[in-house]
């Protein structure tokens, strides 16, 4: 049977350019694929980004960079040295790779979590919850920088207190995304939406993905209490965006 992880790890592998095994296997494993050359999700360049699954090997981790920085990648890193010193979380190694190598020089390190039906926790709605239509009159905005299903949760007067949107990856994986105005926060909101999000990802037949900075804090709480589990590190230094023709 392909788990939750099995599609997870096919989706990752197929993203970094290496087969789901480098993702376990052991030691540092360097990939260059063509397709990091080019926009990545609605446009943005990533042409860095390194991930470390938990259930790996101890010094497991892949890299994938644009064909351009494959030498300069190679070069880099010392075989000698232990992959700490290049894996997220401790290692510093590809925070100094990219500030000498990319105009964005200093990439994000985040926390990836995901669920399926047997660890998903559903929240109940604290605000009303729905899903945002085209005639809204927020949906241009999103409709810039998100490409799935919008949930939100609004006040008194109508206007949106929170939001979930989802960034469908892949065919397989959509990923969240949350926010919450300032007055707002700290009422369960985030969660509120966020399982809303999460349920209809679940009903697609989707894995539900959650990327956090692994310095936020308030985000952690939202998805671990929603039964999201710990799958690894990323680190990814994005930059720039190319308009997209939607579909």
């Amino acid at each position: 049977m392909v788990t939750a992880i099995n599609r997870l790890d096919r989706y990752w592998a197929d993203e970094l350019g290496c087969s789901p095994e480098a993702l376990y296997r052991g030691g540092i494993t360097v990939c260059a694929p063509p397709h990091r050359e080019g926009p990545r999700w609605m446009g943005w360049m990533v042409p860095l980004e390194c991930i470390v699954t938990a259930n790996a090997i101890p010094g497991t981790g892949v890299i994938s960079v644009t064909p351009l920085l494959a030498d300069a990648i190679f070069n880099y890193i010392v075989p000698s040295e232990h992959p700490s010193t290049y894996l997220p979380p401790q290692g510093r190694g590809l925070f100094q790779f990219a500030q000498q190598h990319l105009p964005a020089g200093t990439p994000k390190l985040h926390f990836i979590l995901s669920c399926d039906g047997a660890t998903f926790q559903p929240a109940p709605a604290v605000f009303p919850i729905d899903r945002l239509k085209p005639h809204d009159i927020h949906a241009d905005w999103f409709l810039m920088h998100f490409d799935g299903p919008v949930f939100v949760a609004r006040n008194d007067r109508g206007g949106i207190a929170s939001w979930a949107a989802i960034k469908c990856k892949s065919p397989e994986v959509w990923e969240m995304a949350v926010a919450t105005e300032m007055p707002y926060r700290n009422r369960g909101l985030a969660r509120s939406v966020v399982s809303c999000a999460t349920e209809a990802a679940l009903e697609a037949g989707k894995i539900p993905l959650y990327l956090h900075e692994i310095t936020n804090h308030a985000s952690a709480r939202v998805c671990t209490a929603l039964g999201y589990q710990f799958y690894g590190y990323e680190l990814t230094c994005e930059y720039g965006r190319v308009a997209m023709k939607r579909t």
